[in-house]
């Protein structure tokens, strides 16, 4: 970082303090992103969602399309026992993933897993 950013700086007008701190900006910015580990970046925070959740989710939406053609009461209540039992196992899920997040972290290193 310190390669990218001149020290004999001098600052004659406010064009020149804002060019200076948006380079600075840039700069702390860049080496954000190359010192963080790729999982801890957005889109791939978390592994990809088990093949049985998925499955739940997708006859759930294929039950809630039925419904909304037909509004029969038991695909209603199916879908409403879906979507509880769905969230139950993503929440599960997430506590998991951040359980195994939280175990891989090494103070010694800095480091937050990955």
């Amino acid at each position: 970082m310190k390669d990218q950013i001149p020290f004999d700086l001098e600052f004659h007008n406010g064009m020149a303090i804002y060019t200076c701190v948006e380079n600075f900006s840039g700069a702390i910015l860049k080496a954000l992103v190359a010192s963080t580990p790729k999982c801890g970046r957005r889109g791939d925070r978390w592994p990809p969602i088990l093949a049985g959740i998925k499955d739940e989710i997708r006859l759930k939406n294929r039950l809630r399309r039925q419904w909304q053609v037909t509004r029969d009461p038991a695909l209603r209540a199916e879908v409403n026992r879906l979507q509880r039992s769905e969230t139950r196992r993503l929440n599960e899920w997430r506590n998991n993933q951040w359980s195994v997040t939280l175990e891989s972290i090494d103070p010694k290193d800095q480091s937050l897993g990955g």
